[in-house]
C-alpha cells in the first residue's frame, strides 16, 4: 500500500525536531576554498553525505544499536579512503605532467567557504573534496599549458564527481535501509499492542453481554406442587380405593359359590 505524505510527515516529524535540536548543540565549522566545478560538486553532493551520516547514527541508536552504526559507518569510511586514495594517484599523474611540461602553478584566490560538520563521515567527506580540488586545480593548469585536451580534463572531472556521487549514494543507501528497519519494527510492535487491545476489548464486550443477559433476564415462576403429606395422603386414599374394589368382587364370587351349593 501507498504511504502518504501525511503519514510518512507525521512520523518523521520527531526525528526532524530531534535532529535540528542535535545539530544545533553538537557541531563544528570548517573553512575551505573551492574552484566554480569543485563548488558545485560540494553543494551538489555534501549535505545529502552529512545528513544522511547523521541519521544512519540516530536510527541505529534507537534500534540496531551502537554496533551497526560502527560497522555501517566504518564501512563508508573506507569507501572514501579508496575514493581519496584514487584522486591521490590521478594528483601524482597530474605532478609528473606538470613536471615534465615545466609548468609552475599558482595559488588560486577562490571564495572561501564554511562547511558546517555534524558528524565524523561529513569531516572525512570534506577532507576528500579539499583532496579534489587540489586534483582540479593541477587538470586545470595543465589544460591551459595545452598538455591536456577538453576532452581528457571533462573526463578527469568526470570521474572524479563520479568517486564523490558514490559516496553520496552509498551513505545514503545504508541510511535508508537501517531507518526502513525501525519503522517495520515499531509498526509491527504498534499493531501488536492494537492487536493485544482488541482482543483484551472483545473479552471485555463478551463479559458485559454476558452480565447484560443476566441483569434483564425475567424470573422463571416456580411450578406449584403438593407438599409431601398431602401427596401421601391421596396415595393412601388410592390404596384404600383399590382394596375396596378387591373386597367387594371377593364378597361376589363368594355369594354365588354359596348359591350354587344350595341348589345342588
Amino acid at each position: 500500500m501507498a504511504e502518504t505524505n501525511q503519514g510518512r510527515s507525521s512520523r518523521d516529524n520527531p526525528v526532524r525536531k530531534h535532529f535540528i535540536s542535535e545539530c544545533r548543540d553538537s557541531r563544528i565549522v570548517v573553512q575551505a576554498k573551492f574552484s566554480p566545478n569543485m563548488l558545485r560538486i560540494y553543494r551538489r553532493h555534501f549535505d545529502g553525505v552529512s545528513r544522511a551520516a547523521y541519521l544512519l547514527r540516530f536510527y541505529c541508536r534507537i534500534g540496531p544499536g551502537e554496533n551497526v552504526a560502527r560497522e555501517l559507518t566504518s564501512e563508508i569510511a573506507s569507501l572514501i579512503e579508496q575514493v581519496n586514495a584514487n584522486v591521490q594517484k590521478k594528483i601524482e599523474v597530474a605532478d609528473k605532467m606538470l613536471k615534465k611540461e615545466g609548468i609552475r602553478t599558482t595559488s588560486p584566490q577562490f571564495e572561501t567557504i564554511n562547511a558546517t560538520i555534524i558528524d565524523p563521515i561529513a569531516n572525512q567527506f570534506l577532507k576528500t573534496l579539499i583532496v579534489a580540488q587540489s586534483l582540479d586545480e593541477k587538470l586545470s593548469a595543465l589544460w591551459l599549458a595545452c598538455a591536456i585536451n577538453d576532452e581528457q580534463k571533462s573526463n578527469a572531472f568526470s570521474e572524479i564527481d563520479k568517486d564523490l556521487r558514490s559516496i553520496q549514494m552509498k551513505t545514503r543507501a545504508l541510511f535508508v535501509g537501517v531507518r526502513t528497519r525501525v519503522q517495520e519494527q515499531n509498526l509491527a510492535r504498534q499493531q501488536s499492542r492494537l492487536d493485544a487491545q482488541r482482543e483484551l476489548d472483545g473479552l471485555n464486550e463478551i463479559d458485559d453481554s454476558d452480565l447484560a443477559v443476566i441483569e434483564n433476564q425475567e424470573p422463571i415462576p416456580d411450578k406449584p406442587r403438593k407438599s409431601i403429606q398431602t401427596t401421601e395422603l391421596d396415595d393412601q386414599g388410592l390404596d384404600t380405593h383399590a382394596t375396596e374394589q378387591n373386597d367387594g368382587q371377593a364378597h361376589v364370587v363368594s355369594e354365588n359359590a354359596i348359591t350354587e351349593k344350595s341348589t345342588a
